[in-house]
């Protein structure tokens, strides 16, 4: 059990029909804390629960009664709630405009509930304020967290700690610098690398190869259409049409002839 500092604690000793006279407690096979006090139903209060009151608390009915080979009625371990330890294997891995941080785990975890773990980082310069700190907030189930929108080439404080509903944890603080940002000839120079070895076979074929996929498509879908019935159909409507066209003038002109 993990009680808090300065909470009452009730710890139960089997039935409730026992009564205090013939109960014992113990802590560490010791006597009881002077805040500790047995109720008329066998049970332990402690009051104002602190770290000297933490231990292995053990209920006895046959020491009550001069039995040796009993087995104790109850068992309790109490360790007070505390804050958080620090974060173990903390690192920095920094890029340009970014920078990403992990960790292993919480040191000296006593299994209470962490609530968050907090990041907060501020540029290391002396025109600043020592409080312009950004602040984030981390899910503990998770290991690392990426931090964006940095200035490349800066140097950085970041301190990380963990929550509970006690407090906050033992900050580890460490320093970072962003790298640098690529110039220009930087930039241009891992553009051209390679250049003088590359081959121009390899990129001669690759076109090859493009455009004949691409001819062979054209071919295959002109063939398509010339074939598709409804094109035909569309054709030899249009020459009904010049049929039906040429009847009248013949009619009306019989000295009409189609040039």
């Amino acid at each position: 059990m993990f009680p808090k500092i300065g909470e009452n604690v009730t710890l139960k000793c089997g039935s409730n029909n026992i009564k205090n006279s013939i109960v014992s407690w113990k802590i560490n096979h010791k006597e009881l804390p002077g805040q500790a006090k047995i109720l008329e139903n066998g049970d332990l209060l402690i009051t104002s629960f602190n770290s000297s009151a933490a231990g292995v608390y053990v209920c006895d009915l046959a020491a009550a009664n001069g039995y040796v080979e009993h087995a104790p009625l109850a068992e309790f371990e109490l360790k007070p709630k505390s804050i958080p330890g620090s974060l173990i294997g903390v690192k920095v891995i920094p890029s340009t405009v970014l920078m990403l941080i992990t960790w292993r785990k919480i040191e000296n975890n006593d299994e209470s509930s962490v609530k968050n773990i907090t990041i907060r980082y501020r540029i290391i310069d002396d025109r600043n304020s020592r409080d312009d700190w950004n602040v984030l907030q981390v899910n503990p189930s998770k290991m690392f967290k990426d931090i964006y929108s940095l200035r490349p080439n800066t140097l950085y404080k970041i301190q990380i700690w963990a929550s509970n509903e006690i407090g906050d944890g033992a900050k580890t603080e460490l320093t970072t610098k962003t790298l640098n940002d690529m110039t220009e000839s930087e930039l241009e120079k891992h553009l051209l690398e390679g250049i003088d070895t590359f081959d121009t076979r390899a990129w001669t074929f690759a076109v090859i190869v493009i455009m004949s996929t691409f001819s062979i498509f054209v071919i295959a879908l002109c063939c398509l259409f010339v074939k598709d019935p409804r094109v035909q159909k569309r054709l030899e409507n249009s020459d009904d049409v010049e049929r039906i066209e040429l009847i009248p003038n013949i009619t009306i002109n019989p000295g009409y002839c189609e040039t």
